[in-house]
């Protein structure tokens, strides 16, 4: 995972092995708030989040991990989500 900056430009990515319970909060990280959360990654097996108007990352911890998981999903409106549609929209840097 350290040399995966190597790969850049050579369309080939490289993804984490997640615990089940690592996969199951990301997504909600990413997806159920998505006007707060700028961004939500992981890195060596511990997730981090960076929300909108801050200057620097969090490490969500364990504790945190049952607050995620029980928030709600947004509500549809036409036939997509709000999250689909934030989701679509985000610019996503690579490296």
């Amino acid at each position: 995972m350290r040399n995966a900056k190597l790969l850049t430009g050579s369309g080939t990515f490289l993804n984490e092995d997640f615990t089940k319970l690592n996969a199951e909060v990301l997504a909600p990280v990413r997806l159920k708030d998505p006007e707060n959360v700028e961004r939500a990654w992981s890195f060596e097996g511990k997730l981090y989040s960076r929300f909108r108007g801050k200057d620097r990352s969090d490490r969500i911890d364990h504790e945190h991990f049952q607050t995620w998981l029980n928030k709600p999903w947004p509500q549809t409106v036409g036939s997509q989500s709000f999250a689909s549609r934030a989701s679509a929209n985000t610019n996503r840097r690579r490296y």
